[in-house]
């Protein structure tokens, strides 16, 4: 008995499985690129009932029907949404992604969640731009301190401080690719709790940057 149910079990599930597009993975790297660089779309999909369509808004050569799997390189001359469509017999699964092209020059926030520690105190918060997500070519010329209070920033070995409300070039000319610490000093009549709700419990600094020529 307990097999006959499982058969039949299996029997009503497999119909809803297979008539159910999936998208396993979809992927543009890098997510920011200088003009004329190009990008990879990688897809893999499975149940579909139709054609798989790859879009893309504006319209670039190349996009239109994909088989499954697969990948696929464009140069897009401006910011573009990618979009993957697979349509199912039951329910039809879609997917989009955002790529920027970097103009002549671009500001951007970058930051992370802030944690508060250490001896003397102080809030920090550490982030990491990956190979896929900015071009190799991008690099900082600008980073400005949105806060009140004064900032220290380090990368690649490299410490700059920046003053309340100012900002520093002191990076100019860094791959933005790379690990970045924000950190900021708990003040003496300031516990750590203070300092987490004066920054959201965030840490995030005004990134001018550019691509490099």
């Amino acid at each position: 008995m307990p097999d006959r149910f499982a058969v039949l079990i299996t029997l009503l599930v497999t119909p809803l499985i297979v008539g159910c597009a999936q998208i396993k993975s979809f992927t543009v790297a890098p997510s920011t690129v200088c003009p004329g660089e190009t990008v990879r779309v990688d897809w893999l999909t499975s149940g579909a009932a139709d054609n798989v369509t790859l879009d893309s808004v504006p319209v670039l050569a190349g996009a239109g029907e994909v088989p499954e799997e697969g990948s696929r390189f464009f140069t897009p001359a401006q910011n573009t949404r990618f979009i993957l469509k697979v349509p199912g017999v039951l329910k039809n699964a879609q997917r989009e992604w955002d790529m920027q092209v970097l103009p002549n020059q671009s500001s951007r926030l970058l930051g992370g969640i802030a944690q508060c520690g250490g001896e003397p105190p102080s809030v920090s918060a550490s982030f990491t731009i990956q190979a896929k997500d900015s071009s190799s070519r991008v690099r900082a010329v600008l980073i400005t301190n949105n806060y009140p209070r004064p900032l220290s920033i380090s990368k690649d070995g490299m410490e700059v401080a920046i003053p309340p409300n100012g900002a520093t070039d002191g990076f100019k000319n860094m791959p933005i690719i790379g690990t970045w610490i924000v950190r900021t000093p708990v003040g003496p009549d300031e516990a750590c709790d203070n300092a987490l709700t004066a920054v959201a419990r965030r840490l995030t600094i005004k990134t001018q940057m550019t691509c490099e020529e």
